[in-house]
C-alpha cells in the first residue's frame, strides 16, 4: 500500500489522498474503493484533496473509466496537489479525461501545496477547519 486516506477535518466534509513511496497502478484502484466508502458513510458534500506529487502515472481509458464508474453522487470538488513543473500536463489530462469520464474530472481545482488546497476549499467552498 503506497498511499495515505484520512478524513482532513472534523466535519468530515473534505478527505485527504496522498500516494507515498512507489504507487503502482492497483494503489490507484484501491485508493478509489477506499475513497468512495468513505464518502458513503455520510450524506452530505464532501471534497477531496489529492496530493499527487510523488506519483508519476500514465492512465489508460480503461483507468478512467473504472474511477468514473466509483464517484459517488456526494463528492464534490476535487483539488490535486501537484508541483508546478507538472501541472502543465495535468489539466491537459484534465480536458482528454472530460469526454471520457465526466464525473471524475466535474469540478477539477489545483493547488502546489496542501495548505493551498485548504484554503481553496475555504473560499470556494465554505469548507471549516479548526
Amino acid at each position: 500500500m503506497s498511499y495515505l486516506i484520512k478524513w482532513d477535518n472534523a466535519e468530515k466534509t473534505v478527505i485527504f489522498q496522498q500516494y507515498t513511496d512507489q504507487p503502482v497502478k492497483d494503489d490507484l484502484y484501491h485508493l478509489a474503493e477506499e475513497s468512495a466508502k468513505m464518502l458513503k458513510n455520510v450524506s452530505h458534500t464532501v471534497h477531496l484533496i489529492i496530493d499527487e506529487r510523488n506519483i508519476k502515472m500514465t492512465l489508460s481509458s480503461a483507468d478512467i473509466q473504472y474511477l468514473n464508474e466509483n464517484v459517488p453522487e456526494n463528492q464534490g470538488a476535487v483539488v490535486m496537489v501537484v508541483d508546478k513543473s507538472g501541472l502543465a500536463y495535468k489539466r491537459v489530462m484534465q480536458d482528454v479525461g472530460k469526454t471520457i469520464a465526466p464525473k471524475v474530472f466535474e469540478q477539477p481545482h489545483f493547488a502546489s501545496t496542501i495548505e493551498e488546497a485548504r484554503q481553496l476549499l475555504t473560499e470556494s467552498f465554505g469548507v471549516q477547519y479548526p
